[in-house]
């Protein structure tokens, strides 16, 4: 039995094929193919020699929801809403980011005025019907959308959190008269209170839901015609996997699929290490990824964004920055040096790559301080072009005064990545009111263990533990995650008797829903269900609510307003603590079984020996240790300044700090 995890990202193609059996992991790297994602996974596996047709479980992370709306690439939307509320999609939420200017223009709207529509129908705050169903109406309107061009509907009616019935009515009559036409409606997408967010999160699902169904159905037949004929299982933007026809249905769902892989995988493999609160950096060809994970579970959130405008799903708290592998250094107007946003991508790619980049990269400036093997592949697949590399990197020098070598300018490059990368970091910990002092940082992605102990240094921490395969986590990330539904019901109760009486009605009845959902869709047994609880809290008045994690709800209204008070003193480092409290959601998710996913130990044994390089360092150019990461031995120790090298990613250890492999097969290293 094998399992096979798959991460497309923007430059590679990261493949990781997992035996429970012996514990063996095997990776590969190709570079992406963006026409035919699918010739560069079977290009993978083709390395790998494995067959599909002894695969029991793939897992897939895939960017096409955010290339699509990045890109604007979505299908066009039809909106049908409540009457009255034609324009909540122009109107917003009022924010002016220049309030005293007066030439301000707004943002144009997601859906032109033509295309949205209105029907009678009003469902109340307190979730009655005040003003049944127009279906005569729906009909007209109908007829109308199915007469343009738009394919997807979204149905956004007010109140529909507290009753869909509307909502599902006018989905069953499109579905029966007009078969043709894909309907999302808000109270499916995101059930939570909050019209602009909601109704903005529905188009933007309806707009990428038939994009995403073709692409998955399209891979599913691929795979099939090799040889793999069992469900195909979708990594999540909240850390689980859901099946085809789930992430079909919702595939916002998947906007952050990829980077949340690689946090799944950090939460597993930190906890078989004996970690519960980690940093996680993903650094990749085009971005940085970083996550907060305490107390071994990641933060949450349902108020992030994509392409600028709000996405209101539940989702595993991430912080990108335009900073990776393939960020181009850039000199700017006022004569600063400057990495990233854009990115050299897979074609061209890095100068380094040979394939016709002309422009300075990280990549690039790692090869010229030695971090990079010059006589070995870049990710197991590009042979390094080191002349190339000093050439763009030349270029960008001669725009300096001042004199400054090709080596010196790498370095530079780098500390500049480092520093935005540290932001990014502490925007996740230290604004959030975490010292990220007390955090083991985890670093992964083709280019994370490179940055890793100068991030620590930067940052204050102590250890980092390089977990096995970096180059590849993401994907390892899938082969771990468990089948996850994240279900919400808005309460917009006190924290009183009552209201505590009311959100354990709301929980009971969310724990048969998610059984009965995991049973049908996932194939879970009940007795295999468990369950995360966490209610949205806040002071009356305010506009947010803070998630508050729960193992089971308290008996007294008291416990509940303390355990917010506690969470909401660690996140905003001040309490209100005589203003009245309440409840605003109840948030559970349910978890399918955990995978046995287990790694081989190190060898026994006399330690390696190592070669011998120089890296550029604080110091100039100093003396190393070069490792190769799979010869390691058991506890052997390692002193920096070292570089450890294997399939898919470097690491290199600054001076000061010490390495060695555990039990597990981490690299675990700490500031002397």
């Amino acid at each position: 039995m094998l399992c096979i995890g798959v991460d497309i990202g923007g430059t590679f193609t990261d493949v990781i094929v997992y035996e429970p059996g012996s514990a063996r992991l095997a990776e590969a790297k190709t570079l992406s193919t963006p026409a035919d994602p699918a010739a560069a996974i079977l290009d993978g596996l083709a390395k790998l020699g494995v067959s599909l047709s002894g695969v029991d479980r793939f897992v897939h992370g895939t960017t096409r929801v955010t290339n699509a709306l990045l890109e604007g690439a979505g299908e066009p939307v039809a909106v049908i809403t409540t009457e009255g509320f034609r324009d909540v999609l122009e109107m917003g939420l009022g924010h002016r980011p220049r309030l005293y200017s007066v030439k301000e223009t707004g943002r144009p709207a997601l859906t032109p005025r033509r295309m949205r529509h209105t029907v009678r129908e009003r469902i109340a705050a307190d979730g009655t019907v005040a003003v049944p169903l127009d279906l005569d109406q729906l009909d007209e309107v109908v007829a109308r959308v199915a007469a343009g061009t738009a394919r997807a509907v979204a149905i956004c009616f007010l109140h529909s959190y507290r009753n869909p019935v509307h909502e599902r009515a006018a989905a069953e009559r499109i579905g029966q008269r007009h078969p043709d036409i894909s309907c999302s409606t808000s109270a499916d997408v995101v059930p939570e209170h909050g019209e602009y967010e909601r109704f903005v999160t529905t188009v933007l699902n309806a707009s990428v839901r038939g994009p995403v169904s073709d692409y998955l159905s399209g891979l599913g037949a691929t795979l099939s015609t090799n040889g793999y004929h069992h469900p195909l299982a979708i990594m999540t933007s909240s850390g689980g996997v859901v099946s085809t026809d789930q992430a079909g249905r919702l595939p916002i769902n998947l906007a952050l699929s990829g980077p949340a892989g690689g946090v799944a995988a950090s939460a597993y493999v930190a906890g078989l290490a004996g970690f519960d609160n980690v940093i996680t950096c993903d650094i990749g060809g085009t971005s940085t990824d970083v996550c907060l994970i305490k107390n071994g579970a990641p933060l949450m959130t349902n108020h992030g964004t994509i392409a600028g405008h709000p996405n209101r799903t539940f989702q595993i708290e991430i912080n990108t920055i335009g900073a990776g592998g393939g960020s181009v250094a850039w000199r700017d107007l006022g004569g600063e040096l400057r990495v990233g946003p854009k990115s050299a991508g897979s074609d061209p790619g890095p100068a380094c790559y040979g394939r016709g980049g002309q422009e300075p990269t990280t990549t690039d400036a790692h090869l010229l301080v030695g971090h990079l093997d010059p006589d070995g592949l870049l990710g197991g697949e590009v042979a390094p072009d080191v002349a190339a590399a000093r050439a763009a990197i030349s270029r960008l020098a001669a725009q300096f005064d001042g004199g400054l070598s090709e080596t010196e300018l790498a370095d530079g490059i780098l500390r500049l990545a480092t520093v935005k990368m540290t932001s990014a970091i502490k925007e996740i910990s230290v604004a959030r009111g975490h010292d990220p002092r007390d955090f083991v940082l985890m670093p992964f992605g083709g280019a994370g263990p490179m940055h890793a102990t100068a991030l620590a240094d930067e940052l204050g921490i102590l250890r980092v533990l390089v977990p096995p395969v970096p180059g590849n986590f993401s994907a390892l990330g899938f082969v771990t995650a468990r089948a996850r539904h994240d279900h919400v019901r808005t309460a917009l109760v006190a924290a009183d008797e009552a209201g505590l009486s009311a959100v354990r009605v709301i929980v009971d009845e969310l724990r048969e829903t998610a059984r009965s959902q995991l049973k049908t869709e996932e194939a879970v047994e009940a007795d295999q269900v468990s369950f995360r609880l966490s209610l949205g809290m806040r002071f009356r008045g305010q506009s947010f609510d803070l998630a508050v994690p729960f193992d089971e709800l308290p008996d007294q209204p008291g416990d509940l307003v303390a355990a917010f008070h506690d969470a909401y003193r660690e996140r905003y480092a001040y309490l209100r603590s005589d203003h009245p409290t309440e409840i605003v959601n109840c948030r559970l998710t349910a978890f399918g079984p955990q995978p046995a996913v287990t790694f081989a130990a190190p060898a026994a044994g006399p330690p390696p020996t190592p070669a011998n390089t120089r890296i550029w360092g604080a110091q100039g150019w100093t003396d190393a240790t070069v490792w190769n990461r799979p010869s390691l031995t058991a506890e052997h120790q390692i002193t920096g300044p070292a570089v450890v090298r294997e399939s898919g990613s470097t690491t290199v250890i600054g001076a000061g700090w010490c390495g060695r492999v555990d039990r597990h097969g981490n690299l675990l290293l700490e500031r002397s």
